[in-house]
């Protein structure tokens, strides 16, 4: 995808390792922009490694800069667990407008996010219904339905999964101009169990043949929980609709057999009382 050549936009380039790539493969030029201190290291190796004449390092955010040029290729690696919670739609949707060409190429060229119902009572019991216990004598049960309508990491093993992942979403990232995504999805249950929320995660293309996903054992998973879990029999139908503006926030809602859900994590802490 990165041609001899090119003007090249790494957004998130964290130390530097695909702007060295993009080098490699023959760029003229790598504006590799990083917010984090990470920076100073990418900043660092491109001088070890001869690559200073043609790596820029920026310690900014790709949203806050300007470029002496537009570049022809955007590289950026800032999908989390969560999909979207490294801000990559803020990311994409501004570098379109100010900082590529016209016909620029993106690099993931899309993106499908996938979600499945799962049974995880270990990490439902440790995050969520830890707090329905009093503790010290105190009833915090309160605390519960902020901790059930939060967006988590977690690791989603295959075995926990009651029906096979689907595509809620799949976005092209060259036609990304808004950072409010939605999708559905909708499953049979392929075993009993009880529905304790979603696992969700990414499966990206980075070029024709080569995709990247979260869903291994090596990375962690979003994971959407529900207030009240549903017990479920085999081929009992799950339909679900989600909703995200770049990961900042997640609404999900839908049905499980006749059981109806939907949450936000709007709900995910208490309103501020201003305190006189």
């Amino acid at each position: 995808m990165v041609r001899p050549g090119d003007v090249v936009l790494d957004a998130g380039a964290g130390t530097g390792i695909l702007s060295f790539f993009a080098c490699e493969a023959g760029a003229r030029r790598v504006y590799a922009v990083e917010q984090q201190h990470s920076a100073d290291v990418a900043a660092m190796l491109a001088r070890q490694l001869g690559l200073d004449d043609r790596i820029t390092v920026i310690h900014a955010r790709s949203i806050d800069i300007d470029l002496p040029e537009r570049a022809g290729v955007l590289v950026t690696e800032t999908l989390g667990a969560l999909v979207f919670n490294e801000g990559i739609l803020t990311t994409i949707a501004d570098a379109r407008r100010r900082l590529l060409t016209h016909d620029a190429r993106l690099i993931p060229s899309q993106i499908d996010v996938w979600i499945a119902p799962a049974e995880l009572p270990e990490f439902y019991a440790r995050v969520i219904d830890w707090w329905r216990t009093p503790r010290h004598g105190f009833d915090v049960s309160a605390m519960q339905t902020f901790a059930a309508n939060y967006a988590y990491n977690a690791k989603v093993a295959a075995e926990a999964l009651l029906a096979s992942p689907a595509t809620a979403m799949s976005l092209r990232t060259a036609e990304i101009d808004d950072t409010v995504q939605r999708g559905a999805a909708s499953f049979r249950a392929a075993r009993g169990g009880i529905v304790h929320g979603f696992a969700l995660g990414f499966t990206a293309t980075l070029a024709d043949g080569i995709t990247w996903t979260n869903a291994t054992p090596a990375w962690d998973q979003g994971f959407l929980p529900l207030e009240t879990p549903v017990p479920l029999a085999a081929g009992m139908p799950v339909a679900v609709d989600v909703r995200t503006d770049d990961g900042r926030l997640w609404h999900w809602r839908g049905a499980i057999g006749d059981a109806a859900f939907e949450q936000t994590t709007l709900l995910s802490r208490p309103p501020c009382v201003e305190v006189h």
